[in-house]
């Protein structure tokens, strides 16, 4: 969309004079940054993102009411959250929030009062007036392995025994609605110290662990390492200490950890795949990725 409409639209229907954008970066929307009198965050999003979209604002408009630290939405002069314009025959949403100028806060250090942003997150959620989109075990385990029958992999029945395992160990936990894709780079530091959480396209119903697990995880994906295992652990357990205040977790969700790591891997790579292609990966890769979940299931057989 040619930046000389986005500042047109920022001016007569936001009231910002004079603004200039700095283009971030393109996935399902383009994302600039705009700098006015204060500075903001602008998304560009077409029509086949606008039902995810609208969900996103939804939610924000809602944590937003509630007092948590995520986005706030910058309302047009007749009040709504979004603008809808039209270019080259497609419906675009214009979106316009505060900018916030943070960066990805060390685990390490803030796992606690991570733990209590996500589990407030979690709580407020609960009453949520929208449904969201249930993620089950297709979704989870059975992406993948249909990417691996496409691919003829040879070795499939040990993936598809491993994930009828996994899931079985996960399949009654409690579900409710959640981030989908808490990783890190979805927080954001500010110079006060204050820990906002931000992108809410993914939002679904799934279980919570998911959620805590994913923020969690401080394993390398291609590479297991005992000292990256033993930093998990200790992540995990200030993460509880803070979640735990806001959000109760059953032992047996909390102990469910390691399963979730596990299915994870399934998770990602049929993402992936969706994203580049079955072709992006070889069989040593999948052979690879074999092994490193084999060697997790040895080396945390008594992860607590």
């Amino acid at each position: 969309m040619d930046e000389r409409i986005l500042q047109k639209i920022l001016t007569k229907e936001y009231g910002i004079d004079s603004p200039s954008l700095e283009f971030l970066r393109e996935g399902g929307s383009h994302t600039y940054v705009v700098n006015g009198k204060n500075k903001y965050l602008l998304k560009v999003i077409g029509s086949a993102f606008s039902d995810t979209a609208r969900q996103s604002i939804s939610i924000m408009r809602y944590l937003e009411g509630n007092g948590f630290l995520a986005p706030k939405t910058m309302l047009t002069k007749s009040g709504e959250a979004f603008f809808e314009t039209e270019t080259d025959g497609e419906k675009k949403l214009i979106v316009l929030m505060e900018f916030i100028d943070g960066n990805e806060p060390d685990m390490e250090i803030c796992a606690a009062d991570v733990g209590g942003l996500v589990g407030r997150f979690h709580q407020l959620m609960e009453k949520y007036p929208e449904d969201t989109v249930p993620k089950e075990k297709e979704f989870f385990i059975g992406r993948y392995l249909e990417c691996l029958r496409k691919k003829n992999y040879p070795r499939i029945a040990e993936y598809e025994e491993l994930g009828e395992r996994l899931w079985d160990k996960v399949k009654y936990l409690p579900q409710g609605k959640c981030h989908g894709d808490l990783h890190r780079g979805n927080l954001l530091q500010n110079t006060d110290g204050q820990i906002f959480l931000v992108d809410f396209d993914t939002v679904c119903r799934a279980p919570f662990m998911f959620d805590v697990m994913v923020m969690c995880d401080m394993t390398d994906y291609f590479n297991l390492k005992l000292e990256d295992i033993a930093l998990t652990k200790e992540v995990y357990r200030k993460f509880l200490s803070g979640y735990s205040g806001y959000h109760a977790l059953s032992r047996e969700e909390i102990s469910s950890f390691p399963y979730w790591v596990a299915i994870r891997h399934f998770q990602l790579q049929a993402t992936i795949l969706e994203i580049y292609g079955i072709d992006c990966i070889d069989e040593g890769f999948i052979d690879g990725q074999l092994w490193w979940l084999n060697k997790w299931q040895e080396t945390t057989e008594e992860f607590f």
